[in-house]
């Protein structure tokens, strides 16, 4: 069963409109569970460090520890990451940012 953050039936398919990934560099078979953690964050949070909280607790459960996230409506960035550990969402006039390092 999949963690998750408040709301253990949502569907991210519910709301019109939806997350999209703006890069991702993520195993196929785990981009939906990246899409479900931000839509379910931002059902439970509008506070962009609360939002960061959750997402970055589900990500540390489901793949293990040193993930990071950067939530807000503008910001630049420049880091590195594992290979394979990345991922760039937009929702609802903000963007997400989660990446593995360490």
């Amino acid at each position: 069963m999949m963690n998750t953050i408040c709301r253990p039936n949502s569907d991210p398919r519910d709301c019109s409109n939806k997350p999209r990934f703006v890069r991702c560099e993520i195993d196929d078979k785990d981009q939906s569970y990246f899409l479900k953690i931000v839509y379910e964050a931002c059902q439970c949070y509008d506070d962009p460090v609360d939002l960061c909280t959750a997402i970055k607790q589900c990500l540390d459960r489901k793949f293990g520890p040193m993930w990071h996230v950067v939530v807000g409506p503008e910001f630049g960035s420049h880091f590195e990451h594992d290979p394979k550990m990345f991922c760039y969402i937009t929702y609802m006039g903000l963007s997400f940012l989660m990446f593995r390092f360490g």
